[in-house]
């Protein structure tokens, strides 16, 4: 559940940023993610990119690639937005 709370969060983040800077819609999302754990389980970038497919439907992330580099620590940070303007 923890991967979908993240996804939801990327893409709710990725949508402000996309509105501020008048993005018709986004392309790519660069994230960078640490070792999170919740509830005894670690959000995995597999789980967290399948979770990401799931919410973006009808937003302005619906054709985004999630693009996932390593971080550190608990991180869960945007690190690029891309689109359209």
């Amino acid at each position: 559940m923890h991967d979908l709370v993240a996804a939801q969060d990327i893409v709710k983040m990725a949508t402000q940023i996309a509105k501020k800077n008048k993005l018709k819609s986004v392309s790519k999302i660069v994230v960078r993610l640490g070792n999170i754990v919740e509830h005894s389980e670690a959000i995995t970038p597999e789980n967290l990119k399948f979770n990401f497919e799931l919410v973006k439907r009808n937003t302005l992330a619906e054709k985004a690639r999630l693009i996932i580099k390593p971080g550190k620590a608990q991180e869960l940070q945007i690190e690029e937005v891309i689109g359209v303007k």
